[in-house]
């Protein structure tokens, strides 16, 4: 049965990221990015990235400070370094991000530090609302999907974490959420043909079968889950480097 997922819950999930209370409005999230990064500070911006990717977030951080602070980039990435490293700062520079064109990524990293908190309500709202702003990217769709699940709305996490899958064409991290939550609701059948057909291996297995020991359940399914469709055909995972693989969320918090 193919194409189900989605055309049930797409009404009644994405209908509710209209209106957001207590979040801004964002009005400049369609704006463009002013001030354009010249050639020299893109290639340090180039290397500060690949310094984050490795891990080296306090070097990365260094290098910013030797750019001009007013730049969109450096201001979201100076962001995203503080909050990896657990710097309170980190919320006023998002806050400071929601009126420009940064906005989805603000509110993506607003909704991180609220799950790290354990505000896993502030957290769905931020998450919509960078969703909302940019319903295409997968990072925001899969993080909001354990958002929801934090919230004990299984029927929401899987459409997001489907929706991520179908987005970046087989990536591994919604995937091995998406497992884990089929482990969780105890759906033998369809977590099988996910394995199968996104040629996971035994290490994505295991991650699932830890997040679903996080998620309250146990990791083997004892059955199908009542009133549950069908997986849609999914698009086949590429291989990816263990190295890449990551946490639940994208940027974990």
């Amino acid at each position: 049965m193919k194409g189900l997922i989605g055309i049930a819950l797409g009404a009644a999930l994405l209908g509710g990221c209209a209106s957001l209370p207590g979040l801004p409005a964002g009005p400049g999230a369609g704006r463009e990015c002013p001030a354009q990064l010249g050639q020299e500070q893109e290639l340090q911006m180039n290397m500060v990235r690949d310094m984050i990717r490795e891990g080296r977030l306090h070097a990365a951080l260094a290098n910013l400070e030797s750019m001009p602070p007013a730049l969109l980039d450096v201001r979201e990435e100076k962001a995203l370094i503080l909050r990896r490293i657990g710097d309170p700062k980190a919320r006023a520079e998002y806050q400071s991000l929601l009126r420009t064109c940064k906005a989805p990524e603000a509110h993506h990293g607003l909704g991180l530090l609220a799950l790290r908190a354990g505000d896993s309500a502030r957290a769905v709202l931020e998450l919509r609302e960078a969703a909302r702003l940019r319903p295409t990217e997968s990072r925001f769709r899969n993080d909001l999907g354990v958002a929801l699940l934090k919230r004990g709305d299984r029927v929401g996490a899987r459409f997001e974490f489907i929706t991520a899958l179908e987005l970046q064409q087989g990536g591994k991290l919604p995937a091995t959420n998406l497992l884990g939550l089929l482990y969780l609701q105890g759906e033998r059948r369809e977590a099988q043909r996910l394995i199968e057909r996104l040629q996971l291996d035994q290490r994505d297995i295991r991650e699932a079968e830890a997040r679903a020991r996080n998620w309250g359940a146990p990791a083997q399914p004892s059955g199908p889950a009542p009133e549950q469709e069908p997986l849609a055909d999914l698009p086949a995972a590429p291989a990816r480097p263990a190295h890449l693989r990551t946490a639940m969320t994208n940027e974990a918090p």
